[in-house]
């Protein structure tokens, strides 16, 4: 009975889950904003170091490469949430149309599904009669069961894009800031190398403590990934900037 009665209360109690996810479900677009931020805008004035350009060149082209950047992650973003949502949206008239058009039909195959779960006989029964009997109900289970897709777990493109927008341009800080205020512009990119580093190792801590695995080595391997990306542009910048003869 208290699987029966936990059926229908998922549903009742669907807009206070609601709240509680309402922002969380965005934490991913965040921490991808962020940590996107601080690898191409990291690498991208190092590389620029490289190439023996001044604190002041460094600094313009950092400020260019964060708006092209943040626009870009902000456009895409809502892009890709903008498709989910259409995709969620038509599965979910489909889904609404076979229970209308072909209850029975629908009903047999969440009686498939719960078999798979492992439930038999009378509890099976009760169980599909249950979810059968409220339309609401027996639409949310099709979509979580057929199509791994939760309504609490939705996101508004709009929101998703400010968010990457701005944690971009806040990620973007530690590897620009150092050459509006230094100079020199090799101590600039080391304090650019540090800041960044320190971030994306934050960046991987974050993202190490969400999916429940070791932070040391999530941190580091965000750290690293970051560092090997630098080194690249650097040595890149040096060449091309390096007279052959």
């Amino acid at each position: 009975m208290k699987y029966l009665n936990s059926l229908k209360s998922k549903t009742k109690n669907q807009s206070s889950a609601k709240d509680h996810l309402k922002y969380r479900n965005y934490i991913r677009d965040i921490v991808l904003g962020a940590n996107d931020a601080l690898v191409s805008i990291f690498a991208l004035v190092i590389g620029v170091v490289g190439g023996g350009l001044s604190s002041y060149d460094i600094f313009i082209a950092g400020i260019a490469g964060t708006v092209a950047g943040a626009i870009s992650m902000a456009i895409g973003e809502y892009i890709s949430t903008k498709s989910q949502e259409q995709i969620y949206d038509a599965e979910k008239r489909r889904e609404k149309e076979h229970i209308k058009h072909f209850f029975e039909d629908e009903k047999e195959e969440l009686k498939e599904m719960y078999a798979k779960k492992g439930f038999s006989g009378e509890l099976l029964e009760q169980i599909v009669d249950t979810i059968a009997s409220d339309a609401d109900v027996m639409l949310k289970v099709m979509m979580e069961e057929e199509f791994g897709i939760k309504e609490e777990e939705r996101r508004n493109p709009y929101v998703a894009m400010i968010f990457v927008f701005i944690a971009f341009l806040i990620g973007s800080l530690l590897p620009v800031l150092p050459f509006a205020f230094i100079t020199n512009a090799t101590t600039a990119g080391l304090i650019a190398t540090i800041g960044s580093i320190l971030g994306l190792f934050t960046v991987g801590v974050i993202k190490s403590h969400l999916a429940e695995t070791n932070w040391i080595i999530g941190g580091g391997e965000n750290a690293l990934l970051g560092l090997a990306a630098g080194i690249i542009t650097f040595l890149i910048g040096t060449i091309l900037t390096t007279p052959i003869l």
